[in-house]
């Protein structure tokens, strides 16, 4: 009587599962930043309320007026999947945050995810060292706790998704925290009249820089 195993194709149906799984995990995330509407409500108001938000700087005169089609990644290295989700989660002093937090070893370099002008450089007791750009749609994003910023950046500099505009740390008063960058993503709203910036999530709009193919 002679039998016939099915170990090898076994073997072999696992292999293949298992690569193909690999793929999938490897695969860079790209989405298509979908921006939500934001109207502008006069009793908009509360501990979410960007206190910066009242005044409308000149640089946006400069920028285009739709929103990105796409974020990148900004730290370089990371990926999308490894974020953990925590805008929104409780903060200290009745805060929520309205940012995420993205993991890297110190001195990583740090791109834009959409191109813009640099607004302003900060260096505050909460926020450490900060740069905060503005693009197209008027769409603000801030990043903040770096290491160090680069020679020469400065207010009204125009910087593209390949420029540097600072290295990861854990300045301010994330200096208990591993270093990492925080970074949000703020609408301006919509209306007759200026009326602020407003926070989303960031991580939903943001596609893993290798889907730009560097």
């Amino acid at each position: 009587m002679r039998y016939v195993t099915t170990r090898p194709f076994a073997t072999l149906a696992l292999a293949l599962a298992l690569g193909l799984a690999c793929a999938q995990v490897d695969a860079p995330v790209s989405v298509e930043a979908a921006w939500p509407s934001n109207a502008c409500a006069a009793e908009a108001d509360g501990p979410e309320r960007d206190p910066s938000s009242d005044w409308r700087p000149r640089l946006l005169d400069q920028v285009g007026p739709t929103p990105p089609a796409q974020l990148f990644m900004p730290v370089e290295g990371a990926r999308v999947a490894e974020v953990y989700p925590s805008y929104g989660d409780p903060r200290s002093g009745g805060r929520v945050h309205i940012g995420i937090d993205i993991m890297a070893e110190r001195g990583t370099p740090v791109r834009p995810a959409a191109p813009g002008y640099v607004l302003r450089t900060t260096d505050s007791a909460r926020g450490g060292i900060s740069v905060t750009l503005v693009g197209d749609g008027g769409v603000r994003y801030f990043y903040t706790h770096f290491d160090a910023l680069p020679e020469g950046l400065e207010a009204g500099r125009f910087v593209d998704l390949d420029t540097v505009i600072g290295y990861v740390g854990n300045t301010g008063n994330a200096a208990a925290t591993a270093p990492h960058l925080h970074f949000e993503v703020h609408v301006p709203g919509q209306g007759e009249a200026w009326c602020g910036w407003t926070p989303v999530d960031p991580l939903p709009l943001l596609s893993d820089r290798q889907a730009l193919g560097g």
